[in-house]
């Protein structure tokens, strides 16, 4: 029964972090319910940014510099690719944040090599949703008290 209500409590964490981070996007659209393709305006960056995120970061997990500068100068929107990495950078950081109760806690923890990930920086395992999945397992682990 505790499991039952420790899974039940994780799903609504999952789902109620993802209503929160795809509602701040104004500049959201959905291209197809089917697809579920998802395209950003260029400025969901400066979100990342906001949250602690450097440039070199988003250049190595999001797009590089200039495919960026190009969107923002062109108005363009963000390829469906590109607003996952943006949507999984907001994802793991608000977890972060939410489990080190913390910003700036959750931003080292990051950016610091973890024995539980084979010595790999959380960061670093973003640039995939595998390497997230990971990371969000390690967050999960660490938020009930399991450290690996």
């Amino acid at each position: 029964m505790a499991k039952a209500n420790q899974l039940k409590s994780l799903s609504e964490t999952t789902t109620g972090t993802w209503k929160s981070i795809t509602a701040d996007h104004g500049a959201f659209r959905e291209t197809g319910v089917a697809t579920g393709r998802f395209h950003l305006a260029p400025n969901s960056i400066d979100k990342l940014k906001a949250r602690g995120f450097t440039n070199e970061e988003l250049y190595k997990i999001v797009a590089p510099r200039r495919t960026l500068a190009r969107r923002r100068d062109l108005k363009q929107e963000l390829t469906a690719s590109e607003s996952d990495r943006v949507l999984r950078l907001e994802r793991i950081s608000e977890m972060a944040d939410r489990v080190f109760a913390n910003p700036e806690k959750a931003r080292r923890w990051l950016r610091k090599e973890s024995r539980a990930l084979e010595g790999a920086r959380p960061i670093d395992l973003l640039q995939t949703e595998t390497g997230a999945f990971l990371v969000e397992q390690e967050l999960h682990r660490i938020d009930y008290g399991m450290f690996a």
